[in-house]
């Protein structure tokens, strides 16, 4: 190796940048007696907390109301009926070339009804898992620092 192509230092490698959040803005439809009211949604996927999804929904009256559900659950509910309790979701085929993604959100007697267009949110789930890929979530965490949080509570 010649000289001038050697490089020493005495810092580590720089690590590259986590990727950026990655948000997707649409307009969604809250379902109300068989009418679609359309609602602005937001979801947002931090590469720092990888098995998240945070949707905010804002409301007509200018209130703001965010969810926060795994990554997973979002991905398989286009595809099938997922989840239980308060969070279900589920593909519907009407609503556009792939239809539309239902979430029924909130719990028995209480909850909103919000439809979103599949093909969006498919296309959104892909770039969140370019960012982190499936299975390497875990690599993602500062286990020593969230351990230290957990501990740390009384």
């Amino acid at each position: 190796m010649s000289e001038s192509s050697r490089h020493e230092t005495t810092q580590p490698p720089s690590v590259p940048p986590p990727p950026p959040m990655r948000s997707w803005h649409t307009t969604a439809r809250q379902i109300q007696g068989g009418i679609g009211l359309p609602v602005e949604a937001v979801f947002h996927y931090d590469p720092d907390d990888p098995w998240a999804v945070r949707v905010t929904f804002r409301l007509p009256q200018g209130r703001f109301v965010d969810w926060t559900f795994s990554r997973e659950l979002l991905r398989s509910g286009t595809r099938v009926l997922s989840g239980e309790g308060d969070v279900r979701l589920w593909p519907l085929r009407c609503g556009g070339r792939e239809g539309r993604v239902r979430m029924r959100l909130g719990p028995a007697g209480a909850f909103a009804v919000v439809d979103v267009d599949r093909a969006g949110l498919r296309s959104w789930l892909g770039e969140t898992y370019v960012a982190v890929p499936e299975g390497a979530e875990a690599a993602r965490i500062g286990w020593a620092a969230e351990t230290s949080q957990l501990f740390a509570r009384p």
